[in-house]
């Protein structure tokens, strides 16, 4: 079976690449930019990262599979193996610098280079702040800062040499605060502020180095999110805003590293609505997420 078949995005309008990245002319096109690349993806065993793993398997790409659970990724380098691709699993824990490292040499190790990292493991936790257990409050810090800082500072001189890109998953909690997920955007600021900051640092060097912020995602980190004494909740709060799927967010990524972005927002409308707010001293802005997001 080719793999160009098994994992590609179909070709209709709307769905997939050549819906959603509607200057790239082809999917052709798309393999000439990711054929032999060599992509290592942290959080892959599921939800966003394991999408873009699949996708730019699909792509001819070659993919190194981070994450702490080795059968569920194993599970993934088997599927992306049926249909042709190339990936290889690195089981680590991103909050363990010395692993992340034996990952990034992993993958040095197999492939040669290092041309794409995509940092997207992540943990989410929901609560007032006031209420959080502080143990609860520095693992996500943790988990979703210091594993993307890791991951950053061992790939980075691997993606520099190749001019490749360096890739942040974070948030619209990254872009404003948001009631009831203070720790979980204090997070993601953290990584926009590292990344924004990364991105001069690195433009002399040809390295491109982008963020992309969703809104919510429908992955097993918004059916896992944490409670204030860091279990998952027996009930997940409901989502007040719309859920919208992984393939929108991958679609988003891909077109972040075609372009080489150094921000993209899910969705479209995310960026005007946040101008808008600032415009309005963000009184409307603050109402309604009160309204939404009440202790």
């Amino acid at each position: 079976m080719r793999i160009g078949r098994a994992i590609a995005p179909p070709r209709h309008r709307g769905d997939g690449l050549i819906g959603i990245v509607p200057r790239v002319r082809s999917y052709h096109f798309l393999m000439t930019i990711f054929q032999g690349k060599s992509v290592l993806i942290t959080g892959a065993s599921s939800g966003i990262g394991r999408g873009v793993a699949l996708r730019l398997a699909g792509l001819g790409a070659q993919i190194g599979l981070v994450a702490r659970n080795q059968d569920a990724l194993e599970l993934v380098r088997k599927e992306i193996a049926a249909a042709g691709g190339t990936a290889v699993v690195l089981p680590a824990d991103v909050t363990d610098a010395e692993q992340v490292r034996a990952s990034v040499e992993g993958m040095i190790a197999q492939f040669g280079q290092l041309d794409i990292l995509l940092a997207s493991a992540g943990l989410s936790l929901r609560a007032y702040f006031e209420s959080c257990q502080l143990e609860a409050l520095e693992r996500v810090m943790r988990v979703n800062f210091f594993g993307a800082l890791y991951a950053t500072h061992f790939a980075l001189p691997h993606v520099k040499k190749a001019k490749g890109s360096l890739v942040a998953v974070s948030s619209l909690t990254g872009k404003r605060g948001i009631p009831s997920y203070a720790i979980y955007g204090a997070s993601k600021f953290a990584i926009q502020g590292l990344y924004e900051a990364l991105e001069l640092e690195l433009r002399p060097d040809g390295v491109h180095v982008g963020v992309v912020s969703p809104a919510f995602v429908d992955t097993p980190l918004r059916a896992n999110v944490l409670g204030p004494d860091g279990q998952p909740w027996a009930n997940p709060p409901a989502p007040p805003f719309r859920v919208w799927p992984v393939e929108k967010c991958v679609d988003r990524i891909i077109r972040l590293l075609v372009k080489r972005k150094r921000q993209t927002l899910m969705p479209w409308f995310a960026g005007p609505l946040l101008t808008f707010d600032e415009l309005l001293g963000r009184v409307l802005g603050d109402r309604i997420l009160m309204r939404r997001f009440p202790p």
